[in-house]
């Protein structure tokens, strides 16, 4: 019998291009942490690093009160001869009074709000309780003034991963998240093919907007 080598190569493709639609589809499927599943939350499909929540999880018109911003930083080996040291790359107390305002209105126009839900400054009057940490956090230079460094240039303001928790009254977790996160990587081009732009505290907090509403953006759309 004579083989068609037309119809051999169409088969051959065809067994290629459902093997891969396969493989692509296994490797979309969400998968439960252990403590996803100790605490009951099912994970959901997401353009996150993960995403977890209650069965028919319903934030809608909710009070939510958000406790403190937790940053965790990723440590710094300052090079010989350098006058930074570590601590200059931290945020200080009244960066961080900045931050949690910034975390807040993300939060507030990109999670909440399509619910028809609100932050409470009274942890009392609220129906949940949603913790947001900044860990392995860097920024791309220090926030604070330098006089010795005159301009720095950096090609994105921080990077870190964003996770969180969402508790009930009861202290009971709803929903959990991460994600990695690369802030301000979008910089415009500083000379031929370039990826720097000069780094200042307006460069950072800019960034820091635009990212959070991002993230916040798409943890929406993994929970509807």
């Amino acid at each position: 019998m004579q083989i068609n080598p037309i119809t051999t190569y169409k088969k051959t493709l065809s067994l290629l291009l459902f093997t891969a639609l396969f493989l692509a589809g296994c490797a979309q499927q969400p998968v439960a942490t252990p403590e996803d599943e100790a605490d009951g939350l099912l994970p959901r499909q997401t353009g996150l690093d993960h995403v977890s929540a209650a069965y028919a999880f319903d934030l809608s018109g909710a009070k939510v009160y958000l406790e403190p911003v937790g940053v965790e930083y990723t440590k710094r080996f300052p090079r010989a001869g350098s006058p930074l040291r570590a601590k200059d790359y931290e945020l200080r107390d009244k960066d961080m009074v900045r931050l949690q305002e910034v975390m807040g209105e993300a939060v507030s126009e990109r999670f909440l709000a399509p619910r028809r839900s609100e932050l409470v400054a009274d942890r009392a009057e609220a129906d949940y309780v949603f913790q947001l940490d900044l860990s392995h956090f860097s920024l791309g230079a220090p926030l604070e003034p330098q006089a010795y460094l005159w301009r720095v240039y950096t090609d994105q303001s921080a990077y870190g991963t964003l996770s969180g928790e969402l508790k009930d009254s009861n202290g009971n977790p709803v929903m959990r998240f991460s994600d990695r996160r690369d802030i301000g990587e979008n910089f415009g081009n500083l000379g031929p093919g370039g990826r720097f732009e000069r780094f200042t505290s307006v460069t950072f907090w800019r960034d820091m907007k635009v990212d959070l509403r991002r993230a916040f953006a798409s943890l929406d759309e993994s929970l509807r």
